[in-house]
Parts: structure tokens; C-alpha cells; sequence
């Protein structure tokens, strides 16, 4: 008994500990991210969100970030992006970067692409391209499973997606994603949660292009910005929802006359190579690229490439 209370009281003194950590300062890239940001008010709750004018002539694109990072996903290509695009616009979905962490809401993917369409009704975005990566793709499924069914309130374009979960049998969670995902323990993983254990994790789903150090302080610090760690255990429910949601989202890939392409990085030990296997053989028509040595995170490893692939593949569509 007195074992339990020593670790019991250990434990203690870390989490008073790291309650009380400040949180850490934004870097200059960042602060100016963040300055170029606007505020959506969705439901009583902020959502962050970049609205950018490109000199492209493919219309609008939005951009749906991953787990567990935010907008800041697309700052490298983005320059790419405004290129071919007449609007980019960038969110941080509930619960991550900028915008709002309630610490007691029930986050769905239902509700993330709410998000989306309500910015696309506020911004008057008729139709629109979407790129998305990981959890932005369950996003992207989501309101392309709406579209399919004619119960969207804009019309989508073209889908292009980076390395994501779209097949729970292909899809290997880290070990931090399982304890989140486990009740009790991932409540207190998400206190514990620190930049070390962030760093290390994040630079093992990347391939041979590491992020920097300073890469790695931006995206702890937009993960950080308003306590974004402490609902971790809450948001990691999209990996639950995928099992649920499976004949839905992969059926609408199935299903879909909207273009998609899908640009994939085998270096990722998150979805491995047989993860694009399984999409040529279950989607119609695949449209597979693989980025040779890059990992989980393509637009950061290696933008040039993925957005010459992006840029090729719309301007077909106009041909």
C-alpha cells in the first residue's frame, strides 16, 4: 500500500508540475501565421482560418490538416498553392492550433466538416478543390460521402489526398494513439504529454527528410496553444469512428464521380505500403502517386514534388 501512494504521490508532483508549465512562446513564422488568421464563430466556439488570394486560375482550394498538428500543415506548399489556386483557405479544425479546445466537448468528424461547410457558406465558396491529409481525410470522406448524396452546400471540385487512415485493416496506430484511445490512461497520457515525447514521435513518421528542430517547436507550440494536448484523448475518437463510419466514407470513394488522387509516401509506418495496395484495389479508377523515401507528412518532407503532382493533376481536369 505504501508503494501505491509513493507513485501515486510521484505521479502527483509531475502532473502539478506540468499543469503549471507555461505554454511555449510562438515563433516569429508562426505569430505571423496566426496574425493572418481570422476568427469564425461556429456553435458559441472559435475557428481559426487563413483566407488566401492566389493567382491561379483553378478556383478555390481548401486545405483539411491532420492529427495532431493544425493548419500550419501547409505553410511550405502553400506558395505552390496560390499559384494555381484563385483561393486558398486553410482551417484548424476544432480542437486544434488556433481555434477553440473545449475540454468537455464530444469531437466528431460529422461535426469537422459542419465546420467546413459553414466557412464555405460564410465565405460564399459555391465549389471548391480539397486537399487533405490524415485526419483531414476522414474529413474530406466524410463531406464527400454528402456530396456523393446531393446534401452539401458546396459543390466539390476535385479531391486530392496525402498518407491517411482510410483502411482500418491497413492502418497502424503509434503507441501514444493507443494509450489515448484507452479509458482513464489517455486522459492522463494527454496531461503527460510533453515536447520530448512529441518530437521523437513526430520525426518517426517522417522518412528520410526529418523535420527541424524549429519545424518541430512551431508544431508543439500551435499543439500547446490554448492546453490543445489535454483533449488529445478526446479528439483520438476519429480512430474509433473510422471502424464505425467504414462502408460510409470508403464507400463513398467507391461510389464518387468526383476526381480524387491520392499521394502517398511508403515510408510511413502508419499506413505501410500494402495501404496503397488495398486503394487501387478497392477504389475505381485509382489515381495513386507514390513519393519515393517520404513518410506520413508528404507536404513537409517534400512540397516541391507533391505540388507539381497537385498542380498536374487539376490542371487535367481543365484540359
Amino acid at each position: 500500500m505504501n508503494v501505491i501512494v509513493y507513485i501515486v504521490g510521484i505521479i502527483g508532483i509531475f502532473l502539478a508540475i506540468y499543469v503549471n508549465l507555461p505554454q511555449p512562446d510562438l515563433s516569429s513564422k508562426l505569430t505571423e501565421w496566426k496574425r493572418n488568421g481570422t476568427i469564425l464563430n461556429f456553435k458559441g466556439m472559435n475557428i481559426f482560418y487563413i483566407d488566401e488570394a492566389g493567382s491561379g486560375s483553378s478556383g478555390p482550394l481548401i486545405c483539411l490538416h491532420g492529427f495532431p498538428s493544425s493548419s500550419y500543415d501547409w505553410i511550405k506548399i502553400l506558395p505552390q498553392l496560390k499559384q494555381q489556386f484563385t483561393r486558398i483557405v486553410l482551417l484548424d479544425f476544432l480542437g486544434f492550433g488556433f481555434s477553440d479546445k473545449p475540454k468537455h466537448h464530444t469531437y466528431t468528424i460529422a461535426e469537422q466538416a459542419d465546420i467546413v461547410e459553414e466557412l464555405t457558406t460564410y465565405l460564399n465558396i459555391k465549389n471548391s478543390h480539397i486537399l487533405a491529409h490524415d485526419y483531414g481525410d476522414t474529413v474530406a470522406l466524410e463531406l464527400l460521402a454528402r456530396h456523393n448524396s446531393k446534401q452539401i452546400k458546396f459543390q466539390i471540385l476535385s479531391l486530392v489526398m496525402l498518407n491517411g487512415g482510410v483502411f482500418p485493416e491497413t492502418h497502424h496506430p503509434r503507441l501514444i494513439q493507443k494509450i489515448l484511445l484507452t479509458p482513464v490512461l489517455g486522459y492522463i497520457a494527454g496531461h503527460f504529454y510533453c515536447r520530448p515525447i512529441f518530437s521523437i514521435g513526430f520525426s518517426e513518421i517522417f522518412g528520410n527528410n526529418k523535420p527541424t528542430p524549429e519545424d518541430i517547436q512551431d508544431f508543439w507550440a500551435a499543439i500547446r496553444y490554448n492546453n490543445g494536448d489535454r483533449v488529445f484523448y478526446r479528439l483520438i475518437n476519429y480512430l474509433r469512428e473510422r471502424q464505425i463510419f467504414k462502408k460510409k466514407w470508403v464507400g463513398a470513394l467507391q461510389l464518387t464521380h468526383v476526381n480524387v488522387l491520392m499521394i502517398y509516401g511508403p515510408a510511413d509506418p502508419i499506413n505501410p505500403p500494402e495501404f496503397a495496395s488495398l486503394f487501387r484495389n478497392t477504389v475505381p479508377h485509382p489515381i495513386v502517386t507514390l513519393a519515393s523515401n517520404i513518410g506520413h507528412y508528404p507536404q513537409l518532407e517534400d512540397p516541391y514534388n507533391v505540388g507539381r503532382e497537385l498542380l498536374d493533376f487539376v490542371k487535367k481536369l481543365t484540359v
